[in-house]
């Protein structure tokens, strides 16, 4: 006969170390430190300039306390011909596929290819400097890997495959 044997777990919740309990807050002392422009809009809205490989990208972050969730986007500055729409679409899905976090969109009123991220917090509203850190880095990352895709379908006069192809190319060795 097997015996059942059942643990009692206790899980203590620590408080971790914060910048502040305000999101923008956090974010404003992190990109300070790593040294990027900011611009606080109101208690509600925080712009960033993010260096990148291939421009500086515009993130703005929003917080909405009433649902404890912090939003970012960041324009591409690329907007899909109305003659591409569906070849732009059609490599946000191809791009989006290759991300784990955030996602590309097409905006519907006029055609802007946008990253967007967000972030669901607890109650106290609590971002440590790591999460701080990670939403801005990913967002670059993302910027910095697909700007070339989107730029190669829409100036360049790529398919989205292609486009996306040439964006991944990834050089290996030395000159």
């Amino acid at each position: 006969m097997q015996q059942a044997i059942r643990m009692r777990m206790s899980i203590q919740i620590l408080e971790k170390p914060t910048i502040a309990h305000d999101p923008l807050e956090a974010l404003e002392a992190v990109a300070g430190l790593m040294e990027i422009e900011v611009e606080r809009v109101d208690d509600a809205e925080l712009h960033l300039a993010v260096p990148g490989a291939w421009r500086d990208a515009g993130v703005w972050f929003t917080w909405r306390p009433e649902v404890s969730t912090l939003q970012l986007g960041a324009p591409l500055d690329i907007k899909a011909p109305s003659n591409r729409v569906g070849d732009a679409a059609k490599l946000v899905t191809l791009v989006n596929e290759r991300l784990w976090v955030g996602h590309f969109d097409l905006w519907s009123e006029d055609l802007a290819i946008v990253y967007r991220n967000g972030i669901i917090l607890s109650d106290d509203a609590a971002l440590d400097p790591q999460q701080a850190q990670n939403l801005i880095s990913a967002t670059a990352e993302a910027v910095d890997r697909f700007y070339p895709a989107f730029n190669y379908l829409v100036w360049g006069g790529k398919s989205p495959e292609d486009a996306l192809k040439a964006s991944l190319f990834d050089t290996v060795g030395s000159a």
